[in-house]
Parts: C-alpha cells; sequence; structure tokens
C-alpha cells in the first residue's frame, strides 16, 4: 500500500517537473530575445520649430528633416548645420561614437526685419543676403560699390580741375598788360568750365551712390519676406550689360 503511494507521489512529481521544463524550452527564445535586445544607437535630432533641414557633413554626408533618428551608426567628428525658411542658419560640430546614443535639439533663431535693416546699413546688400535673396544681395553690393568708386574717382577728378582753375585764376591776377590779361583771361574761362563740369559729374555720381544706398536700405526694411510676401509687393534689381544701365523697380500683384 505504501509502495503504491510513493509511486503516485513520484508520478505527480515528475509530470509536474516535466511540465515546467516545456514551458522553459518553449518562451526560452523570446527571453533569449529580450537579453539580447539592446537600445538602437545613432543621432536623434529635434528643432525648434520642427521641419529643419539638417545636413551632417564628416565621414558620411547625410541630409533629413526634423525630427528624426538616424538609425546608422556614425563615427568621428561631424559639422551639423541646420536651415528653415524664414529662419537664421544654425551650426555646430559634434563627436559621435557608434556605441552611445546622441541627441541633438536645435533652436532656430527667426530672422527679423531690424537685424536684415542693420546688415544692410552697415553693407549694401547685406541684408538681401541676410533674407535669403543672393541675386539681388550681390546687384545691391556691386551697384553701391561701383557708384562709390565712381564718386571717389570723379571727386578727385574735380579736385585736379579745381587746383587748375585756382592757378588759372592766380595767373591772371597777376598779369600786368591788357593782352596778357586776355589770354589768360580765355585760359581761366576753359578752366573755370572745366571745373564746373567736373562738379556737376562729381554730384551726379553722389546722387547715385546715395540713391544705391538708399533704395538698398528701403528694400531691407520695407521688403522683409514675410510682409513682402503679404502685401503682394515685390522688388527687383537687374543689371543690362549691353548698354551698362543698373534697372530697380517695384511690382505690385493685384
Amino acid at each position: 500500500m505504501i509502495n503504491l503511494k510513493v509511486k503516485r507521489m513520484i508520478r505527480a512529481c515528475g509530470s509536474r517537473i516535466g511540465f515546467v521544463i516545456l514551458i522553459f524550452i518553449l518562451f526560452r527564445p523570446a527571453f533569449s530575445q529580450e537579453e539580447e535586445k539592446k537600445p538602437e544607437t545613432g543621432l536623434v535630432v529635434t528643432s525648434v520649430p520642427a521641419g529643419a533641414t539638417v545636413f551632417l557633413e564628416g565621414e558620411y554626408n547625410l541630409t533629413a528633416t526634423t525630427p528624426v533618428t538616424l538609425p546608422v551608426n556614425l563615427r568621428g567628428r561631424y559639422r551639423v548645420k541646420a536651415f528653415k525658411e524664414g529662419y537664421e542658419g544654425w551650426s555646430t560640430n559634434i563627436w559621435l561614437d557608434e556605441n552611445t546614443p546622441k541627441y541633438l535639439s536645435i533652436t532656430l533663431v527667426p530672422r527679423t526685419r531690424l537685424k536684415g535693416a542693420l546688415r544692410s546699413a552697415l553693407i549694401p546688400g547685406w541684408g538681401q543676403f541676410y533674407y535669403g535673396e543672393k541675386n539681388k544681395a550681390f546687384l545691391f553690393s556691386f551697384s553701391a560699390l561701383g557708384a562709390a568708386i565712381a564718386y571717389v574717382v570723379a571727386d578727385d577728378y574735380f579736385s585736379n580741375k579745381n587746383d587748375a582753375c585756382v592757378s588759372a585764376k592766380n595767373d591772371y591776377n597777376t598779369a600786368k598788360s591788357a593782352e596778357e590779361k586776355y589770354q589768360r583771361k580765355q585760359v581761366l574761362n576753359q578752366k573755370q568750365r572745366e571745373a564746373y563740369d567736373a562738379e556737376n559729374l562729381r554730384r551726379t555720381t553722389l546722387i547715385l551712390a546715395s540713391a544705391a544706398y538708399g533704395f538698398n536700405l528701403m528694400d531691407a526694411i520695407v521688403f522683409f519676406p514675410s510682409f513682402k510676401d503679404g502685401l503682394g509687393v515685390s522688388s527687383s534689381i537687374s543689371f543690362e550689360p549691353e548698354n551698362g544701365e543698373v534697372k530697380l523697380s517695384l511690382t505690385k500683384n493685384f
């Protein structure tokens, strides 16, 4: 009787142990996968505001739009640049290790009319370049520079003509005979006309330089990109190499 009970107990224990072993065998792959699963390495990039275009320059050149997680393993020194329309550019240098996840948060600063106007006040065309209007920026810069150089040349030309006029006047005042006075008077009249023409040329170049600088500043203040789009007004500057003319124009869209 006792032997029968012992046998039953052994059978019951054996069935329970076998059940536990079966469960362990069935679920062992899942347990192994959980143990072997590691955090995904890569660069996580976010920005405020979202939607910025990000460029990574280094061993690999990558382009993405925030927010983004780059699953590839990156190693070494990288240059990160971020751009978004209406915001200033952003850049930094980072060091990446393939075994360490990296998180990069970017805060972009909005472009403002004041910053653009101050830039154009210092250097013509700089404000337009700040707004992203590179063609207009170069034309403003070159037109203002050309007008400034023309004024400097015209001013030097006037100074020479004026000195010659003053010298001719002194010669006329020191003349003794009537014939000598008559001859020097002719020379003085010629020098005065040349000095007058040189003065007019200097004034013209000064007006052109002032107009180029003023229009550049007005464009940076009034035609700020967001304001310009809402108003439906655009400005443009063009150069015609055939006749050497620079044309400035304003356009209203109805």
